[in-house]
């Protein structure tokens, strides 16, 4: 008897997956190939290739699935999720358009349930990158006082800068006690991963402030079609207003893209308090869903 297998993430399957994220209804942040494959040395993705989709589970740190990626058209995922998940398998990071049709074909035998602090902040870039209006002034103020304070200049990240954005996010994470927290040091681990491939992964698009030649900020996003999604983003903690500085900077030099999506808040307030205040003009919605037995 065939039996469909998942095998460890790694770079020699970007090219296949990328192939099916291209053709998926809805992309989030977490389906993106630098996320899976920057966080897998914390979370262990393994990815099934199977009739057209790429199936993820998250072995760590307690086994969960994220929504396939592939064309969603057509299918029987009532046989599809029958095939491929256990019953009382958590699903995670399921786009709202696949949620929506998921309970439309399997009724009460799923259960789906909004999962706000999932929730992707989106934004028009051209918003992010010129701060118009009284709406964007105290965002405009911390600019205008770093640029008075400091005379700074905004790099495109090459492979040659990768030392020295490496140098800071060390001294960033020596400044937060990055080892005291699971979610901090596993961040750190999935940054430098990622800057290990910086070259071999594909889209990825970076750049950096530096004052007196030494690096105070990065950002380091991945575009997708018409968007820019912004995975990592670091200041040193000496610099105030320097996070506002990286934001715009990375608009302004990005007008390419349409949208910008920042990713989730993780239901951290503070981090919640910060995303709301640029003002997101919608989220990328995100479920949770568990199979139930049938009736």
């Amino acid at each position: 008897m065939w039996v469909l297998e998942y095998k460890r993430i790694s770079l020699s399957m970007q090219d296949d997956y990328l192939a099916l994220l291209d053709l998926t209804g809805s992309v989030t942040a977490d389906h993106c190939f630098p996320v899976l494959f920057g966080w897998d040395q914390v979370l262990e993705y393994r990815l099934m290739f199977h009739d057209g989709l790429c199936w993820i589970r998250q072995e760590r740190p307690r086994p969960v699935y994220l929504a396939p990626v592939g064309d969603w058209q057509g299918r029987d995922w009532e046989r599809e999720l029958a095939l491929h998940l256990p019953l009382g398998a958590e699903v995670l990071s399921v786009p709202e358009e696949l949620a929506l049709e998921w309970g439309r074909q399997l009724g009460g035998r799923i259960l789906l349930e909004e999962d706000r602090d999932a929730f992707e902040y989106l934004h028009l870039t051209e918003d992010l990158a010129h701060l118009k209006g009284n709406r964007y002034m105290r965002k405009r103020n911390h600019v205008n006082r770093f640029a008075r304070q400091f005379s700074y200049r905004y790099g495109e990240m090459t492979p040659d800068d990768l030392e020295r954005i490496v140098d800071l996010q060390r001294r960033w994470c020596a400044a937060r006690d990055c080892s005291g927290s699971f979610v901090l040091e596993g961040e750190n681990r999935a940054i430098m991963r990622v800057l290990d491939n910086y070259q071999a992964l594909r889209g990825l698009v970076g750049g950096y402030v530096e004052v007196g030649g030494s690096v105070v900020a990065y950002a380091i996003g991945e575009g997708r079609g018409d968007t820019l999604f912004v995975h990592f983003e670091k200041g040193d903690p000496a610099y105030g207003s320097v996070y506002q500085v990286i934001n715009r900077e990375f608009a302004l030099h990005n007008l390419g893209f349409k949208f910008l999506n920042r990713e989730e808040d993780m239901g951290d307030p503070g981090l919640r308090d910060a995303k709301m205040s640029y003002l997101p003009m919608d989220f990328v919605r995100k479920h949770r869903a568990v199979l139930r037995p049938g009736s």
